[in-house]
C-alpha cells in the first residue's frame, strides 16, 4: 500500500455518490501517488464488483462500539 490513503465508507444508498467521489479522485494526476480504501457498510456485491476495479481495497465496516437500534435504519 502506498504512504498516502483516502478512505470513505459507504452503504448501497449512497453508492452513486461514492462512484463519482473515486471517479473524481482517480481523473487528478496526483492519484498516481496514492490508494484509495473503502469500508463497506452495505454495498451490494455488484456496487462493490464496480468498485473493485477502481480501488486498492473493499473491506467490511466493523463497528467495535454499540450502536442503538433507533440510529441504525
Amino acid at each position: 500500500m502506498k504512504n498516502n490513503v483516502i478512505v470513505s465508507l459507504a452503504d448501497s444508498n449512497y453508492f452513486n455518490l461514492l462512484n463519482e467521489l473515486v471517479d473524481s479522485i482517480i481523473n487528478f494526476p496526483e492519484s498516481k501517488n496514492l490508494d484509495i480504501c473503502i469500508l463497506d457498510a452495505g454495498l451490494t456485491e455488484e456496487q462493490k464488483n464496480i468498485l473493485s476495479k477502481k480501488v486498492k481495497e473493499i473491506k467490511k465496516a466493523e463497528w467495535d462500539i454499540k450502536v442503538p437500534g433507533y440510529k441504525v435504519g
